[in-house]
């Protein structure tokens, strides 16, 4: 179907966009062979646009007219163009650049969120605003099925970025360092080839921007606002400092972990570290509750099925004479399906039973 060969060549659109934005700290080696590119490169040319006969301005919007309903070379070549154009760069670079510097974390995504609207409102492309405070739902197509969403996430991390650069932040101790301002650009980009071909679509193309992946809960939030209302499949791409630019990587079945947070509390009895026998000492049994989660993976998991325990943090305190009434510690835990994701919480609850501690867990979104 039309909207299906669509779809599969925005993940080379959003490739190209990725390639076009100058990267933060990864730099293309010399030795990426990106030659592959070159013959449709060399035969591109500059679209036409149509013009707003009121205003006289030129569109976002290219003029294509092919039908492309069975897919073949110069169908991509045509994508192509609007992807290499060079004010069509121009355009994505900067939307990434605004984003960049203005980094918002969790379900504070209002300035990001007014930029992907007023972009969304120049293509002329519906949406639903707000879902999850800060997320949108826009629409390209029929208004009918089949309908395939592309998702992008917006938020940032509270990390102090310490690159100079153009477009460094300017929020002290915010920064997109993991890539959500490349994330909502291609997206935006992908959004204009689509609406260019919105009259060729057989179905809809739901459009979700995202707020707070980084919080775990900006996802389940969307969801219950409707964002996946009618949706029959979704697709996403992360960038990733891993790979090389011009690199696109890609397996077959799962490729990001789920991924949780655990915290526990372990309570005792304060007393003074030269008499640890009038004490209940808390730090010995969490101690021991550590090195049997570590065990969980390591003796317990089909070395064959990927998932990780790892405790991040270890609190009791900083006075080195006393022996302290609690303990708390916690970290994250990764599988790569649910069976796997909910046997992990279940044998950290019986190594840290809430009987004798307090114990939470929360689900957050996929990472690697």
């Amino acid at each position: 179907m039309e909207i299906l060969n669509n779809l599969s060549v925005i993940s080379t659109f959003c490739f190209l966009f990725h390639m076009m934005i100058d990267p933060i700290s990864v730099t293309a080696k010399p030795s990426n062979d990106l030659s592959y590119f070159d013959p449709i490169i060399s035969n591109l040319y500059e679209p036409s646009f149509e013009f707003n006969s009121s205003s006289g301005k030129k569109s976002l919007i290219p003029n294509l007219d092919t039908d492309c309903s069975v897919w073949n070379r110069a169908c991509s070549e045509e994508i192509l163009r609007i992807a290499m154009n060079p004010e069509n760069v121009k355009w994505i670079k900067s939307v990434r650049g605004r984003i960049h510097e203005n980094p918002e974390l969790a379900f504070e995504e209002f300035e990001t969120s007014m930029l992907i609207r007023r972009e969304l409102d120049r293509m002329e492309i519906g949406y639903k605003f707000p879902l999850a405070k800060t997320g949108i739902r826009a629409m390209i197509g029929t208004g009918g099925p089949p309908f395939v969403a592309l998702r992008a996430d917006m938020d940032a991390l509270p990390i102090q970025e310490l690159v100079e650069w153009e477009h460094k932040s300017k929020n002290d101790g915010k920064m997109h360092a993991c890539g959500h301002d490349v994330h909502v650009a291609m997206l935006i980009g992908a959004a204009k080839i689509l609406k260019a071909r919105e009259k060729h679509l057989e179905g809809t193309v739901i459009l979700l921007f995202q707020p707070a992946e980084e919080a775990g809960n900006g996802a389940k939030r969307m969801i219950e606002d409707g964002a996946l209302v009618d949706v029959e499949a979704i697709f996403a791409v992360h960038v990733s400092h891993q790979l090389p630019t011009g690199v696109v990587g890609s397996r077959t079945g799962p490729l990001l972990a789920g991924c949780g947070f655990f915290r526990a509390v372990i309570t005792g009895k304060q007393g003074q570290a030269a008499k640890p026998h009038q004490s209940v000492d808390p730090i010995f049994a969490a101690s021991a509750a550590v090195i049997s989660l570590q065990g969980i993976v390591s003796r317990e998991v089909n070395p064959l099925d990927s998932q990780v325990v790892s405790v991040t943090f270890f609190n009791s305190g900083d006075d080195l004479d006393v022996i302290p009434d609690r303990v708390e510690f916690g970290g994250t835990l990764r599988a790569f399906s649910n069976a796997s994701f909910y046997q992990l919480v279940k044998r950290i609850e019986e190594v840290c039973p809430r009987t004798k501690s307090k114990l939470y867990t929360k689900r957050c979104s996929p990472h690697a």
